[in-house]
Order: C-alpha cells, then sequence, then structure tokens
C-alpha cells in the first residue's frame, strides 16, 4: 500500500478558526503604547541589548527613532540588518536575548519591550506597502544560492540589492525553511 502523505490540506479550518487558534499571544501596540514603551529606553551608548542580539539590530537607534516618530525609519533600520525583522518580532525569544540583557532589568526588574516595538516598527512599514530597498544597477553577475531557508534568502536578498540576479536552489517545494 503506497503511502497517502502527510495529513495536511489547506482549508481545513474556517477563517473565524484559524485566528483563534494561529493569533497573536499579545495585542500589538497602538501608536501611544509605543511611544511610552520606546520612552522607558536609555539608548544606552555601549548597549548590550544589541550584543545580545543575533542579528545585530541597532536596538537604541531603531527605538530612538519610534520616540521620535518616526517608525518608518525605525523599520528600515531593523529591515537592513535583519530582512525578516518582521518575523522575527513575533517569534524571537526576546525575553531571553535582548530583554534579557536590558539595563532596565537592573533598576526595576522590567525590560523594554523590544519585540513589541519591532513589531510596531515592521508592520507601520508593511501596512503601507513601501518598500525601503531598491535594486542597483545590473552588475552582470549571476549567482547561485544553495538553500531557501532564512539564511539563503537574506543572502539572496543582499545580492540582489547589489545588483546580482540571483538564483536560490531550494530542495523542497517551498521556499521558507522551517518558518
Amino acid at each position: 500500500m503506497a503511502n497517502p502523505g502527510p495529513d495536511i490540506a489547506s482549508g481545513r479550518l474556517s477563517p473565524d478558526e484559524y485566528a483563534a487558534n494561529f493569533g497573536d499571544v499579545e495585542p500589538p501596540l497602538d501608536a501611544k503604547r509605543a511611544f511610552i514603551e520606546s520612552s522607558r529606553c536609555y539608548f544606552c551608548y555601549d548597549a548590550p541589548c544589541i550584543e545580545a542580539c543575533p542579528t545585530g539590530i541597532d536596538i537604541p537607534g531603531f527605538i530612538r527613532k519610534i520616540a521620535t516618530g518616526n517608525v518608518k525609519g525605525a523599520a528600515i533600520t531593523i529591515l537592513e540588518e535583519n530582512i525578516f525583522g518582521g518575523a522575527c518580532a513575533r517569534v524571537c525569544p526576546t525575553e531571553v536575548l535582548c530583554e534579557q540583557a536590558c539595563v532596565r532589568n537592573h533598576a526595576e526588574d522590567k525590560p523594554v519591550d523590544i519585540g513589541a516595538l519591532q513589531r510596531h516598527a515592521t508592520d507601520h512599514l508593511f501596512a503601507r506597502g513601501e518598500q525601503p530597498f531598491r535594486r542597483e544597477a545590473s552588475t552582470g553577475r549571476r549567482i547561485a544560492v544553495v538553500g531557501g531557508g532564512p539564511a539563503g534568502l537574506a543572502c539572496a536578498h543582499r545580492l540582489a540589492m547589489l545588483g546580482h540576479a540571483v538564483t536560490v536552489h531550494e530542495a523542497r517545494e517551498k521556499l521558507g525553511g522551517l518558518n
């Protein structure tokens, strides 16, 4: 007997069931709450939160932009370092990375909510459908990226921005890796 394959099919859940089962654990910050939360940051010069961030995002820099009303600029700061900044804002374990390193923990045991601020900034940009990056003029070079997971896709994005023609090779049917 042939293996029927995994029990995966689209459309098995209604939109309401999907929202209930896969909705956000925490609601997004509104503009007022984002301003208040961003105002809690000390904007450390030698920020330990940056050291704790696996992607090296300038956390105090993007938070300062939110505090001054430049939410689009905050999103660009995030996406320049991590093109998947919007997804990471939702799934990154900030409580054990950047937020655990936040100096606010020493004074009041409550770090700045960095993950929520990152989500606020990236959602703001995505909601407007703006594309902050432009492709450079063609270099004439063709580059193959092996692996269509997050690292391969981020690499392909950066190479394309530099003007190279990029082809992503992935063994699976869809790109995205574990995502």
